[in-house]
């Protein structure tokens, strides 16, 4: 059985760079410069300055990706000139625009506590404004790595904005803060919305199917080796079984793959590895030294969302075989890969229903409260909204209604499987 490791918090100091001007501070080699700005203990203030018509010019021209300049400021740090455009898919806006921030988009030197970007989410499509936040926190605190966040209320030209998540971006220094080195090879998986969904079928030899659609390459663009990529896919579909578990080892971190769908799966996610309409929402990253890919998460808006019973093989038994997942299905023919994914639940479950003394609910709910506490105000303040006060509290209650009732009935059927295959899966 698995034993349950729960993250170690890291005690971050704000004092750097607080009460300066300066983006270009010299941190020393490791140190990780952007922890002040992931503090989530209290509800930020980021303020843009932008010319009104440059402004009004991004909202009406909301689906373009046209960059902007303007300057960006976060206590008393300033970053003058930054880059910044709409970005989204569905959830793009011309009344609440999300938002991507390029620090070095007119001076190519140029960061903000080491950061190159950062993006501000706008929510619209999640009226609790909580469920990316309380997802990645989640990953983390399965030791996953995942994309810090927090939530800021964003003022542009000293005018209330609205509400906005403020998330880390999977780039160079987010590989660097994770890894310990950026030298090697990210993907985004750029799901297409206008192409049919993929599950990860071969799609033959030519490296040119894979990359750079729908595998986008992030680092190292002039040179992705998109070859590792298809060879990664072959492996999954064309190897025969005997020789299948060696073959993918080299291609894939199995176990950190097989504990992150469980994870995903936990949260209820339907946008994800196992989507309903296909793989989406996921980076891969492989150093420069071997061929194996770690996947990470990316947008996770549609988690924790749903039926609380959505039962654990959603999207891997209880679909036709066409729309089963190629690399999922061969994964788990694997005894001790079936028994992690089902271990992993149990300790997914176990973890988000972790009481502390004196007080009846889980961390996930206690997460939420904590969360609904410092964002409340600055909902109910923002008038760019699209859904009312009453439908953001109605929203957290079927949130917290959720994580109640979700860690019992994943426990259930974890135990349920692990009895029907034979593996020692305990729902205690």
């Amino acid at each position: 059985m698995l034993r349950l490791h729960v993250a170690t918090a890291l005690a971050f100091s704000a004092a750097l760079l607080i009460g300066t001007s300066r983006t270009d501070a010299q941190a020393p080699p490791g140190a990780d410069e952007a922890a002040p700005f992931f503090v989530d203990t209290q509800l930020e203030e980021i303020r843009l300055l932008i010319n009104s018509r440059d402004w009004e010019t991004l909202k009406g021209s909301f689906r373009t990706n046209a960059y902007y300049p303007a300057d960006f400021k976060w206590h008393d740090t300033t970053v003058r000139n930054v880059g910044i455009r709409s970005r989204g898919n569905g959830s793009r806006s011309g009344v609440k625009p999300g938002l991507r921030i390029d620090f070095d988009r007119y001076s190519t030197k140029q960061k903000f506590l080491g950061l190159k970007s950062v993006v501000l989410r706008n929510n619209v499509q999640d009226p609790s404004n909580l469920r990316e936040r309380l997802s990645m926190r989640f990953f983390a605190r399965m030791d996953i790595p995942a994309p810090r966040e927090l939530h800021a209320k964003l003022f542009v030209n000293n005018e209330y904005a609205g509400l906005y998540t403020i998330v880390e971006p999977v780039d160079r220094a987010f590989l660097q803060r994770v890894f310990g080195e950026d030298k090697g090879y990210l993907f985004d998986y750029d799901y297409d919305p206008a192409t049919p969904p993929y599950y990860l079928e071969y799609r033959g030899s030519d490296p040119s199917k894979y990359v750079p659609q729908p595998f986008s390459p992030e680092t190292n663009e002039s040179d992705p080796r998109p070859e590792i990529i298809e060879r990664l896919v072959f492996t999954a579909n064309e190897v025969p079984a005997a020789s299948f578990r060696a073959a993918i080892e080299e291609y894939l971190d199995v176990r950190g793959f097989m504990r992150y769908i469980a994870v995903e799966t936990f949260l209820g996610e339907t946008d994800g590895f196992l989507g309903d309409w296909g793989m989406n929402n996921f980076y891969l990253y492989r150093p420069p030294q071997n061929n194996r890919f770690t996947i990470l998460p990316w947008d996770k808006s549609q988690a924790l969302f749903g039926s609380p019973a959505l039962t654990v093989w959603h999207n891997i038994t209880d679909v036709a075989d066409a729309s089963r997942n190629r690399l999922m299905t061969r994964l788990l023919e694997s005894p001790d890969l079936r028994a992690l994914f089902l271990e992993t639940l149990v300790a997914a479950a176990r973890s988000a229903s972790e009481t502390v003394p004196g007080d009846a609910r889980g961390w996930l709910e206690r997460e939420i409260d904590r969360q609904t506490q410092q964002v409340r105000d600055a909902v109910y303040a923002d008038t760019t909204k699209p859904y009312t006060n009453a439908e953001f509290e109605a929203t957290v209650e079927a949130l917290r209604e959720f994580v109640r009732q979700r860690p019992g009935f994943v426990l259930a059927e974890a135990a349920t499987a692990g009895q029907a295959s034979g593996l020692p899966v305990s729902a205690r």
